[in-house]
């Protein structure tokens, strides 16, 4: 089941992230996302009904903030837009830490950067400069 579900947060990551780069998020694309890392999260880390809402108002906020970015004129550079939605990540992460008891949060860190902490380093400066203006 947990497999079955991660898989499923992974492909709709997928695709909200190839969606975004395309034209601006939709809300109903938006809402999904929230909805999935809530259920993910959920499962993963055997959220209680508080925190459940918590970490769903955390990702709606998020999803603001990034929308408001997206809608900025003049547009942002890639590299711009870069620093800006990590600054947003630092900020959930914080808003995270105190919604998650130590051991869901480090449960969840390691979820968010097993991507990228299983790239050489080569990869990972490769994917900061993919975009640079």
């Amino acid at each position: 089941m947990r497999t079955t579900l991660m898989i499923g947060a992974i492909a709709l990551f997928s695709t909200i992230g190839t969606q975004a780069q395309d034209k601006k998020a939709s809300h109903p694309m938006d809402k999904a996302w929230v909805a999935m890392n809530t259920t993910v999260l959920n499962v993963e880390l055997k959220l209680n009904d508080d925190q459940q809402a918590k970490v769903k108002e955390i990702d709606q906020r998020f999803t603001r903030k990034e929308e408001a970015l997206e809608a900025v004129t003049p547009k942002l550079t890639d590299t711009e837009m870069s620093n800006k939605v990590e600054a947003l990540m630092d900020e959930r992460d914080n808003a995270l830490r105190e919604v998650l008891n130590k051991d869901q949060y480090a449960s969840w860190s390691k979820m968010r950067h097993k991507g990228t902490s299983e790239l050489r380093p080569d990869q990972k400066d490769k994917m900061k400069t993919q975009g640079k203006d």
